[in-house]
Parts: structure tokens; C-alpha cells; sequence
């Protein structure tokens, strides 16, 4: 019989679902999901037993998937990249151009709008400043500024994305229609039933009513990172209107400084969200935002 040969690699960003999925049936964990679950059971608590096991399990599975280094292995699997690849960190504009490419049209027309609106506007300002003996100072520091900002920005647009991706995965009416039938049948457990089934109803009830708190968690992240990025986008805005109709260079540091220091719940938020994006802790050297 011929060998099949090797699935094509993915067209596609892999994303939290195949992260989960690589973890969940790596063999190793299979083999300890099933001698936990045969010692449970022939345990006289399997009561007790059963929700420990499916709490290690899920700290298992999201240590695992908050891990920069299996992340990039899975990627390099389903991209069909060299193996070697999730041992090497990108390069800023390496990134920059991987990042752009894996957006959404709308999400990258977004970042790319505000990028030429920078753009013009610092044109407006070198011609403004044309001769000024602090011109060249200050414009350094404008686009030193900017480029951290529009960095924030995109990363943010990018964790946006990876929650757009695991909401629309996720049925919150399923998912609050399964917990109320499962409340209903263990309600309609009578007392001389088998202890076999309301111990499974309830392991049933705390796994859905985690799925579901972590379904409110995503959707509360979205709804902040909508208005984090509202809020950037304004910030990058005003500091480069800012900086047309002043050029001396210690008035942009300090503008530029006050706006970093507002940045602090955005970076919270996208380290946070790395597990959704992919991406590395390692990251904060923002890269050439303003090439022209």
C-alpha cells in the first residue's frame, strides 16, 4: 500500500481552534486524559476526582497554548514552514509585513488610512519647519513617536482580530441553551438515581459554565480593545497635528512621552491576548511605520 503523502500546509492563519486542538490530542496528554479518567472511575470518590482532572486538564491546555514557542511550531506545521522556524524571532519589519498581509481588508485599510494621514501630515510640517535649524531633531522625534504609536495600534487590530475569529466560533445561545437543559435534567434527577449520572451532570454544568465565562471575558475584551483603538487612533492624530504647528523638539518629546504613558492598558491587553494572536511577548521594538 503506498504511503498517503502529506497534507498540503493550511492557506489560512491558524488560530486558537488548531492551537487547542494540537494540544488537546498531542498523544501524551491522551494517554494521562485516559488513565486519570479509568483511575477515576473505578476510585470510590470518582466524584471528587473527575472535576481535578478536568481542571488540570484545562490548565494544562492554556499554559500550553499561551506558550510563544508552541504557538510558532504550530504555525510552522500548518504554514508549512521550516521546522526551525518557531526557534527564531521575526525581525520588526518582517513582522510589520506578515502582520499586514494576515489582516482583513477592513482592519488593514483602517491601519493603512491613519498611516498616509500621518504621512501627510508630516509632510505638512517638514515644509512648515523648511529651514528651521531644529527641523531635522524634531522631525526625528515626531516619526520616532508615531511609530511606536502606530505600532500599539496595529497590534491591537490584530488581537482584535484573533477575538473576531473565536466569537464568531462560539454560540453564546448554545451555549446558554445547553447549560439551562443541563440544570433542568440534574433538577429532574429523582433521589433514587444513579450517582453516576448527577456526577456527570455536573461535571457537565461546570464545563459549559466556563465556556460560557470565557465567552463574557472575549466578548468584554472586544468591546475594550474597540475602544482602545478608537481612542489611539485620536492620540496619533492629535500629536501629529500637533506637532505642525510646533517644532521645537522639547515640546514633541513631551507630547510624545504624556501620549506613551496612556499606552500602558493597550500593551496590558495585547500580552494578554497573545495566545489568540500568535504572536511573541517579544515585540515592543516597533518597527519603520512611516517609510516613504
Amino acid at each position: 500500500m503506498r504511503p498517503q503523502p502529506p497534507a498540503p500546509p493550511s492557506s489560512r492563519a491558524p488560530g486558537l481552534g488548531d492551537y487547542l486542538k494540537a494540544a488537546f490530542t498531542w498523544r501524551w496528554n491522551v494517554l494521562a486524559l485516559l488513565a486519570g479518567t479509568a483511575f477515576a472511575v473505578l476510585s470510590p470518590v470518582p466524584g471528587a476526582i473527575l472535576p481535578l482532572l478536568a481542571a488540570g486538564e484545562l490548565l494544562y491546555l492554556t499554559g500550553l497554548v499561551s506558550m510563544p514557542k508552541f504557538r510558532r511550531a504550530i504555525d510552522a506545521r500548518m504554514l508549512g514552514r521550516d521546522p526551525q522556524w518557531e526557534q527564531r524571532d521575526e525581525d520588526p519589519q518582517s513582522l510589520l509585513t506578515r502582520m499586514l498581509s494576515e489582516l482583513a481588508p477592513g482592519p488593514a485599510a483602517r491601519f493603512r488610512d491613519l498611516r498616509d494621514r500621518c504621512l501627510r501630515l508630516r509632510r505638512i510640517a517638514r515644509g512648515v519647519a523648511a529651514g528651521a535649524p531644529e527641523a531635522p531633531e524634531a522631525d526625528e522625534l515626531r516619526g520616532g513617536g508615531l511609530d511606536k504609536l502606530l505600532w500599539v495600534f496595529l497590534r491591537l487590530l490584530y488581537a482584535q482580530q484573533g477575538l473576531w475569529r473565536f466569537l464568531d466560533q462560539t454560540d453564546r445561545s448554545a451555549l446558554e441553551a445547553q447549560l439551562k437543559d443541563l440544570e433542568q435534567r440534574r433538577a429532574a434527577l429523582s433521589d433514587s438515581a444513579d450517582e453516576r449520572l448527577a456526577r456527570s451532570l455536573t461535571d457537565a454544568i461546570a464545563t459549559t459554565t466556563m465556556r460560557l465565562d470565557n465567552l463574557k471575558s472575549a466578548e468584554a475584551n472586544n468591546q475594550f480593545v474597540d475602544l482602545e483603538l478608537e481612542r489611539i487612533e485620536a492620540k496619533i492624530l492629535a500629536l501629529s497635528e500637533m506637532t505642525v504647528n510646533n517644532q521645537n523638539p522639547d515640546f514633541i518629546s513631551t507630547q510624545v512621552d504624556v501620549v506613551a504613558d496612556t499606552m500602558t492598558h493597550a500593551e496590558h491587553a495585547i500580552r494578554d491576548l497573545n495566545a489568540l494572536t500568535g504572536l511573541s511577548s517579544n515585540i515592543e521594538q516597533a518597527p519603520k511605520m512611516l517609510l516613504e
